[in-house]
C-alpha cells in the first residue's frame, strides 16, 4: 500500500503554507498559511495544495492584516507563558481540550519557573524542575508534554522577539515505554463486555461498536446531531463531518433524546474520553475478556465491512479516513483471512482453464 505523497510547502507573496497533517478521507490536506519572518499564522483549512494557494492568493490580493504591534520583552517565565497561552487562546484551530491542556501545563511550569528570567534558565534548572515534578508525583509523560509546552512557547518567545536567551537546553526525561492494545475484539467479546456495563457508557460503547466512530467523536455527540427521520447521525472528527445510519434500535433508544439542542447526548462522567476507557476496561475485566480500546471497536468495524465485502469507497467514507489510511491502519488481517483467501481463489486447483501453457510456443524459452 503506498503512503499518501505529503504535498510541498509553496510561496504566495509574503505568505508561506505548508502541511499540518491529513490527508482526510476526500484526499485534502490540513494547510496553515504564516507570514514570513513573523510566523503569525494568517489561515488554516482543509484543502488541496491548489485549493490553498488559490485561497492565501485572494488574501494576498486583498491586503494582508497588519502584523502585531511589538510586545515589551517579557522578565520572567510567567509572563512569557502567560503571554504564549494567550496568543493560543486566539487561534481558531486548536480544540477547547488542547487549550485547557496547555493551561494546565504552564500552570505547573509557572509554579516552580514562574519568577526566573529567560536568561537564567539553565540545564540544571531544568533538571530540578524535572526532579521536582517527579517528587509531587508527576508521571514521566505528563514531565515530557511539559517540556514539549515550554519548547513550543520559548521558539514563540524568540520569534515575536519576547525572548533574547538562545535556545532552549534539553533535558532527558526517562519514559518507560508500555505496549500499545491493537488487539481488534469479536462481536462475542463486545457482547459480552456489554453484560457489565450500564447507563450511558452501555450507550456509548453501543454507538461505538456500531458506527466505528471515534471516542472522541462519540463522547461529543450533541442532541441536534441524531436525525430521527433519517435514521442518522453526524459525527464530527478531524477529518471533517460525515453522517453514518444508524440501525433501527440504536434510533429508538436515542429518539427520547433528541431536542434539537446542543446540550451533550450523552451524560457522561467528567473527563469524558478517560472515564469511558476506564469503564470499558473494567468491563472487559469482569467479563473475563481480553482488554481492548475504543479504538479496537474501530478497526472491528471496519473488518466486519471488510468480510462482508462491502465497497471500499464506501466502508472508507463510514470511517472518516480515505481507502488507503483505513486498509492500512484499520484492516487486520488473520490467519483465518489468508485461508479463506487461498480456498475462495482456488489456487489448490489447477483445472485445465486455469493453467498456462506454451503449446503453439516454438524456439527457446
Amino acid at each position: 500500500m503506498n503512503k499518501p505523497i505529503r504535498p510541498k510547502p509553496a510561496e504566495i507573496g509574503d505568505v508561506r503554507i505548508s502541511v499540518v497533517r491529513g490527508p482526510r478521507h476526500d484526499g485534502r490536506w490540513y494547510w496553515r498559511g504564516r507570514r514570513k519572518g513573523r510566523r503569525d499564522t494568517l489561515w488554516t483549512g482543509w484543502a488541496t495544495r491548489r485549493e490553498a494557494m488559490a485561497v492565501v492568493a485572494t488574501l494576498v490580493v486583498n491586503g494582508l492584516p497588519e502584523p502585531e504591534p511589538a510586545t515589551p520583552v517579557v522578565e520572567t517565565m510567567e509572563h512569557l507563558l502567560s503571554a504564549w497561552v494567550e496568543r493560543q487562546e486566539l487561534r481558531a484551530d486548536l480544540a477547547p481540550a488542547t487549550l485547557t491542556h496547555y493551561t494546565v501545563c504552564a500552570r505547573h511550569l509557572v509554579t516552580w519557573l514562574g519568577d526566573l528570567a529567560p536568561r537564567s534558565i539553565s540545564r540544571d534548572t531544568l533538571e530540578r524542575y524535572r526532579d521536582e515534578r517527579l517528587r509531587e508525583g508527576a508521571s514521566p509523560r505528563v514531565i515530557l508534554q511539559e517540556f514539549k509546552r515550554l519548547r513550543s512557547a520559548w521558539i514563540w518567545g524568540t520569534d515575536c522577539r519576547l525572548i533574547h536567551a538562545g535556545p532552549l537546553p534539553k533535558v532527558t526525561v526517562r519514559v518507560v515505554g508500555y505496549r500499545i492494545n491493537h488487539r481488534t475484539p469479536s462481536p462475542e467479546d463486545v457482547n459480552r463486555v456489554l453484560d457489565h456495563l450500564s447507563g450511558d457508557c452501555r450507550l456509548a460503547v453501543r454507538l461505538l461498536a456500531a458506527t466505528g466512530a471515534r471516542i472522541s467523536e462519540v463522547c461529543e455527540l450533541r442532541r441536534c446531531d441524531v436525525l430521527v427521520n433519517s435514521r442518522e447521525v453526524l459525527l464530527r472528527g478531524k477529518t471533517g463531518t460525515r453522517r453514518f445510519p444508524l440501525p433501527e434500535r440504536l434510533v429508538a433508544q436515542l429518539r427520547d433524546r433528541v431536542d434539537g439542542s446542543k446540550a451533550p447526548l450523552l451524560d457522561l462522567p467528567p473527563s469524558r474520553d478517560k472515564a469511558l476507557r476506564y469503564a470499558l476496561s473494567s468491563a472487559c475485566r469482569k467479563a473475563s475478556v481480553e482488554p481492548f480500546t475504543p479504538h479496537g471497536l474501530r478497526r472491528m468495524v471496519v473488518d466486519r465491512m471488510a468480510r462482508r465485502g462491502v465497497d471500499i469507497g464506501t466502508a472508507a467514507s463510514l470511517t472518516g479516513h480515505s481507502p488507503t489510511v483505513m486498509l492500512r491502519h484499520y484492516r487486520q488481517v488473520t490467519q483465518r483471512d489468508r485461508e479463506e483467501a487461498v480456498v475462495k481463489a482456488g489456487l489448490a486447483e489447477l483445472a485445465g482453464e486455469d493453467v498456462v501453457t506454451d503449446d503453439g510456443h516454438e524456439g527457446d524459452k
